[in-house]
C-alpha cells in the first residue's frame, strides 16, 4: 500500500485543538499561582499584626496605637525583603507605609492591618501622621477632672474642638483596666465610669478628625467604699489607748477614726490612738479621704486589779479596760522588790488565768510570795579585832618590792602586817589569797591559794630590789580574776607601796588603775612613808572611794591599817533568806551594840531583844515580811540593810 499524510484540513484541525488545550492549561496555571500569592499575602499580614502586638506588649502601653510597617522594620520586629522594603507578594508593590491599628481590650492586644491606609508617596517614603497632644481635654461630669479621689460616678466627655468636629470624628477610649470603646462619626462622644466600689486607672482617648489625630489621658480615681477594720487593740498598760488598724484597700486612704456613743456624722476624726476612760458599748467610726464612713459596734469592759500589797500605805489598785471580744490577753505581771508575784484571784479566791468570763466591773486580787533573797548585812563580832574573817573572800595582796623597801624596818613592818592578815583568814570556807611581789616585773606570785602555810612561807621570801610599776601588778591581778572567774562582790585588793609609779603620768596607765575597779568589791591602797611629791593622787585613783590610807613609818600604824581593812572586809557580807526568814545565830543586842535596820535610807536602832520582838520570828529569825509591813517599805526591799552583833 502507499503511505498517505495529513491533509491540510486535518493539520489545521490538530493545530486548533492544541491551541485550545494550551489556552485552558494557562488559565488553570494562572489561577493556581494567584491563589498561592494570595495565601502568601495573608500569612504576611498575620505576621505583621502579630509583630505589632508584640511591640505594644513590650512597651506595656494600653493606649490606642497607629504605627506603620516601616516602623516595625526600623525597630527590628520585621525583616525587610531587601535593604529597605517589604513587598506585596501579589504585585511586588511596596508595603512599608501601610498602617496598623493596635488596641488593648479585655486584657489582650489586638492589631488590625489597615489595607486602605497606605501613605506611600511618590518618593517611595511614608507620609507620617502626627499625633497631636494638648489640643483636646477630657472632662468629668462636664467640668475639669480632679486630680484627687472622688466618691461619685463620672461621665467622661471631650473638649478642645467644636461640637460638629467631635460629632463627625472617630474616637477610641481605652483604660489600664482593658476598657476599649470606639465611637464613629455621628455617635455621641462620651463614656460612663461607674465602678461598683473603687477605681484607680488612666483613661486615654484618641480622636481622629480628617487626616489629623489627637491624644490625651486622665487619671480617674473613684472611691465609693468605706474603710475596713483590720484589727483593734487595747493594750494593758498605764496609758490605755485604743489602737486601730484599718484599711481603705485600694481607695483614697484612711483619714481618721473616732469612738462615740452617738452618730458617726457628728464626731471629730483623728489618726491618733483613742484614750479609753470608761467601759460600755461604743461605735467605732472610720472615715476615708472622700468622706466614706464605716462603723462597727465594740464592747469595752473594765476590771480592777488589786495588787493586794498590804505593806503599801496607799494600796495599789488599777482600773484596766479591755475589749470584750478579745479577753485572751496577757494579764498584768506586777513587780514588788522582795516578793514574787504568784497569780490573780477573783472575789471568791478562784485563780484567774485570763479576762475571759470576767464581768464588766469585776475586781481581781494579787497573790504574792516573799522571796528568798540575799540581803546586805553588817555582821560584826563583839570582839572583832584579831578574829578570823567569817565570810568567803578572794583577797589579793599586791606588795611593792622595790629597793626602797629594804631600807630601815619597812620590810619587817610589811611582813608582820601581812602575816596577821593571812592568820585572820578562814580558808576552810572557800576563801583564797593571791600575793604578787612586784617591781618593774612580777618577781614572784602565789595565785588563788587556800593553803595558809604556803601563804605564810611565801611572805617569808619577800626580798626588796628595783623600781615600781603599778599598772603591771594591777593588770596581772585583772588577768587572774578573769582566769579564775572570781565573783566581783567576793574579791578584794590591798595595794601596798612606799614609792611612786615609774610612769605615773601615762594616761594609759591611769586607765588601767580605774579599769580594775569594776572587777572587784573594793580596792584598798596603802602608802608607807611616801614623799610629799608622791602624795599626788595616784593611790587615790587606784583605790575605791575613801579607801586610801597614808601610813607613817611606825610599825603599829601599818598593822592597825591592815586590821582596819580586814574588819571592813569582815563586815561586808550577804545573808540569804529562806521563805523570807533570815537566821541570826548568837544574836547580841545591847545599848553598846544595837541592832540596826536601814529602810529606804532611814535608820532604826534597837538596844534590846524586846524592842525587836515584833520583827523576829522563832529563835532569832528576822522576818522580811514583818519588816516590810512594819516599816512600810512600799514593796521596796531592795533598799533594806541591817547590822547585828554576835557573841
Amino acid at each position: 500500500m502507499k503511505n498517505r499524510g495529513f491533509t491540510l484540513v486535518e493539520l489545521i484541525a490538530v493545530i486548533a485543538i492544541l491551541a485550545v488545550i494550551l489556552l485552558l492549561s494557562f488559565g488553570v496555571f494562572n489561577s493556581v499561582q494567584k491563589s498561592i500569592l494570595e495565601s502568601q499575602y495573608n500569612n504576611l499580614i498575620i505576621d505583621i499584626e502579630a509583630k505589632a502586638e508584640d511591640y505594644a506588649r513590650d512597651i506595656g502601653t494600653t493606649d490606642v496605637l497607629y504605627i506603620n510597617v516601616e516602623f516595625l522594620i526600623t525597630n527590628g520586629y520585621i525583616q525587610a525583603d531587601d535593604d529597605n522594603y517589604i513587598y506585596d507578594p501579589r504585585d511586588n508593590s511596596i508595603m512599608n507605609c501601610y498602617k496598623i491599628h493596635i488596641m488593648f481590650s479585655d486584657g489582650q492586644y489586638i492589631a488590625d492591618f489597615l489595607e486602605d491606609e497606605n501613605d506611600l508617596n511618590e518618593y517611595n517614603t511614608c507620609d507620617t501622621e502626627e499625633l497631636i497632644t494638648g489640643e483636646i481635654d477630657i472632662l468629668c461630669n462636664g467640668g475639669k477632672c480632679s486630680t484627687d479621689w472622688v466618691s461619685n460616678d463620672l461621665t467622661l466627655t471631650l473638649s478642645g474642638k467644636d461640637a460638629d468636629e467631635l460629632l463627625n470624628s472617630t474616637v477610641e477610649w481605652t483604660s489600664l483596666l482593658g476598657t476599649y470603646v470606639i465611637q464613629g462619626p455621628g455617635e455621641e462622644k462620651k463614656i460612663e465610669v461607674t465602678p461598683e466600689m473603687v477605681l484607680d486607672t488612666v483613661y486615654s482617648v484618641t480622636v481622629k478628625i480628617g487626616d489629623k489625630a489627637y491624644y490625651t489621658n486622665k487619671n480617674i480615681k473613684i472611691d465609693k467604699e468605706g474603710p475596713h477594720l483590720i484589727k483593734n487593740t487595747l493594750s494593758i498598760d498605764a496609758d490605755q489607748k485604743l489602737s486601730i488598724d484599718a484599711s481603705d484597700l485600694n481607695g483614697s486612704g484612711i483619714t481618721g477614726i473616732a469612738l462615740t456613743n452617738g452618730s458617726c456624722d457628728k464626731v471629730t476624726y483623728s489618726m491618733e490612738d483613742i484614750p479609753i476612760t470608761s467601759s460600755g458599748k461604743f461605735t467605732l467610726c472610720m472615715q476615708d479621704a472622700v468622706g466614706n464612713i464605716s462603723s462597727q459596734e465594740i464592747q469595752i469592759n473594765k476590771v480592777k486589779f488589786n495588787y493586794n500589797d498590804s505593806s503599801n500605805p496607799n494600796p495599789r489598785e488599777e482600773d484596766i479596760f479591755y475589749l470584750a471580744d478579745n479577753p485572751n490577753i496577757n494579764l498584768l505581771t506586777p513587780t514588788r522588790p522582795g516578793y514574787t508575784f504568784e497569780y490573780w484571784t477573783d472575789a471568791n479566791g478562784k485563780r484567774v488565768y485570763s479576762l475571759e468570763n470576767i464581768q464588766d466591773g469585776a475586781v481581781i486580787n494579787g497573790k504574792w510570795q516573799i522571796n528568798d533573797i540575799a540581803v546586805p548585812v553588817d555582821k560584826i563580832d563583839t570582839a572583832s579585832v584579831g578574829v578570823t574573817i567569817q565570810n568567803q573572800v578572794n583577797l589579793f595582796l599586791l606588795l611593792d618590792t622595790s629597793g626602797s623597801m629594804g631600807s630601815g624596818s619597812k620590810s619587817s613592818q610589811l611582813k608582820n602586817a601581812v602575816r596577821n592578815t593571812i592568820n585572820s583568814m578562814n580558808f576552810s570556807n572557800g576563801s583564797t589569797i593571791t600575793i604578787l611581789q612586784f617591781t618593774t616585773y612580777i618577781k614572784s606570785e602565789l595565785v588563788a591559794s587556800n593553803n595558809q602555810s604556803a601563804a605564810l612561807n611565801f611572805i617569808n621570801s619577800y626580798s626588796p630590789g628595783g623600781d615600781e610599776d603599778f599598772a603591771l601588778a594591777l593588770n596581772r591581778s585583772n588577768q587572774i580574776i578573769q582566769n579564775y572567774n572570781m565573783e566581783r562582790d567576793k574579791t578584794y585588793i590591798i595595794f601596798f607601796t612606799d614609792g611612786n609609779d615609774v610612769a605615773s603620768t601615762s594616761a594609759e596607765r591611769q586607765a588601767a588603775y580605774r579599769n580594775i575597779r569594776n572587777k572587784v568589791a573594793d580596792i584598798y591602797a596603802v602608802g608607807l612613808d611616801l614623799q610629799e611629791s608622791w602624795k599626788w593622787k595616784i593611790l587615790e585613783v587606784i583605790s575605791s572611794p575613801a579607801n586610801y590610807f597614808d601610813a607613817s613609818s611606825a610599825q603599829a600604824n601599818l598593822e592597825d591599817i591592815f586590821w582596819q581593812i580586814q574588819e571592813e572586809i569582815r563586815e561586808e557580807v550577804t545573808i540569804n533568806s529562806t521563805n523570807g526568814l533570815i537566821n541570826l545565830p548568837n544574836l547580841y543586842v545591847s545599848s553598846e551594840y544595837p541592832f540596826t535596820v536601814i529602810v529606804n535610807n532611814k535608820e532604826y536602832q534597837f538596844t534590846s531583844i524586846s524592842q525587836i520582838s515584833d520583827i523576829i520570828t522563832g529563835t532569832y529569825n528576822l522576818d522580811l515580811a514583818k519588816i516590810d509591813n512594819k516599816y512600810k517599805l512600799n514593796g521596796d526591799l531592795s533598799s533594806f540593810k541591817f547590822t547585828y552583833y554576835y557573841n
